[in-house]
């Protein structure tokens, strides 16, 4: 996604349609489809038949992941809104009603997920009869890559829309998403399917970041962190493993994901200078934003975040600073936590000063563009400390725990172990991720209520907890299931 590559997908993007719509099943009626269609200049049927197609097509793949009800906002900020780590402003109004927990205001990332799955799936379905003439090396890294983001994309599906492996509230499930595999090009090719149920969907989501990993081989890690590699693969596996409650899976891939040394672990005196660089060097995969991909003021993570243009300028204003962190939040950082540097005192310019998140502050060399770090690497201790707490290896979990706690200037923890060994795991990983989309999909997989004081608690048991099919979805596919309560 940058350099050459990135301008390629640039040009080419305006003349090749590979996803007509999100997915089949989302075509809302034939008038739509044939509006467009015949506007491309070149047959979406035949854009997988070159080697220059098919890598402007992954790129696109990947530019997917951009999308502001993607990594480009929601699946960062609305956790924290949900959740108990963000209090919302009202400076503008948006995430008011995500941070009130209202019904039909959660993720969106529906059509978007559908679009990419759609997207790797044409291009999984191109590469055996290899039209492009592609080298088997070049052909087994791109249908890795296009495993890994089916995977992704499939796994964050699960993680709004479906209940997490073990901790199912039976009255309200309606299972996971439809799984869709082979890519649709056509109306002839719409079908109408049903829900598949959780263990059916982690079980596809295991086979292909499985895949993914048999083919992205080691030299593939060089390309790390804007394209998937082999390092990014184990880093997703651990992550998708600790939800579906494999611990010993969570272990073995994060052991695997730090051994290809793809991101580098922090130490305490340039931790936060790593949060002001471009590309943040502990990520293992990132999203890179080029100007031209510039979010804007209203949605972007900046203007999400923070009303600061500048770090330490409170004399000039940008963004709107719609989502701060809660009192509960900021309580939880010791006088020497290194990390509370990353949040500081707003402007006034758009009402009154707010506490606010600096970790997206236009790195980019321009206002509201920055890059995402999706996984870095000091989530492979935290997944790692945690599965070895629930395996009962507590020293090898406090271990991992105090990498964190010392890295971030504090004193290490000692004879932690059960609950209360836990519980400063979980605590760190709070601290640790704050605003970066983790704590509402964490409080979930453990099937915890979110305790968000002044606001009423959110009772892990409410309909609430799950996103909202677009009803736009449901009326097109009669065998789709509406989440309960909606």
């Amino acid at each position: 996604m940058v350099s050459f590559s990135k301008l390629l997908y640039l040009k080419m993007k305006n003349i090749i349609k590979i996803s007509l719509l999100a997915i089949g099943f989302s075509f809302a009626s034939c008038g739509d489809l044939l509006d467009v269609q015949p506007r491309q200049s070149i047959n979406s049927a035949n854009a997988l038949d070159t080697r220059e197609g098919i890598n402007a097509s992954l790129l696109g793949t990947y530019d997917v992941l951009q999308n502001l009800r993607q990594y480009g906002r929601d699946l960062v900020a609305i956790p924290e809104a949900l959740a108990d780590n963000g209090e919302a402003t009202g400076k503008s109004g948006r995430l008011n009603a995500e941070y009130q927990n209202q019904p039909n205001a959660h993720f969106a990332n529906w059509l978007t997920a559908y679009d990419l799955i759609n997207r790797a799936n044409l291009i999984i379905d191109a590469l055996p009869a290899n039209k492009a003439g592609l080298l088997e090396a070049e052909r087994s890294r791109i249908e890795g890559e296009a495993l890994f983001l089916r995977a992704l994309a499939y796994f964050d599906l699960m993680r709004a829309y479906a209940y997490d492996p073990g901790v199912v509230v039976t009255q309200n499930n309606k299972g996971g998403v439809p799984l869709m595999v082979k890519g649709v090009l056509a109306l002839t090719e719409v079908t109408q399917p049903t829900r598949a149920s959780i263990d059916e969907c982690y079980a596809q989501i295991y086979k292909d970041i499985e895949g993914a990993i048999a083919k992205l081989d080691a030299s593939t890690n060089s390309r790390a962190p804007f394209y998937a590699s082999k390092a990014a693969a184990y880093a997703l596996y651990s992550r998708i493993a600790l939800y579906r409650k494999d611990y010993q899976k969570v272990v073995d891939n994060a052991n695997l994901a730090l051994a290809a040394n793809v991101g580098r672990f922090q130490p305490t005196a340039n931790y936060v200078a790593s949060w002001r660089s471009v590309s943040n060097p502990e990520s293992i995969f990132e999203l890179s934003y080029q100007t031209n991909e510039n979010l804007g003021v209203n949605e972007s993570l900046q203007t999400t975040y923070t009303t600061l243009i500048t770090l330490g300028n409170r004399n000039s204003t940008g963004g709107f600073g719609d989502l701060v962190p809660s009192a509960d939040y900021l309580a939880l950082f010791e006088a020497t936590d290194v990390r509370r540097n990353l949040y500081e005192l707003g402007t006034a310019g758009r009402g009154t000063a707010r506490i606010e998140c600096t970790k997206f502050m236009g790195k980019g060399g321009q206002i509201n563009v920055d890059n995402i770090p999706v996984i870095r690497i000091s989530e492979l201790f935290l997944n790692r400390a945690e599965a070895q707490a629930m395996l009962g290896n507590a020293v090898a979990a406090l271990t991992d725990l105090n990498l964190i706690r010392t890295r971030a200037g504090l004193t290490a923890s000692a004879g932690l172990t059960g609950s209360g060994l836990l519980e400063e795991i979980l605590k760190q990983r709070r601290i640790e991720f704050g605003f970066e989309g983790h704590r509402f999909f964490d409080l979930k997989r453990l099937g915890r209520d979110v305790v968000k004081a002044p606001r009423p608690t959110l009772p892990y048991t409410d309909f609430r907890v799950l996103a909202n099919i677009p009803i736009r979805e449901v009326q097109a596919n009669p065998n789709l299931v509406q989440n309960t309560g909606y």
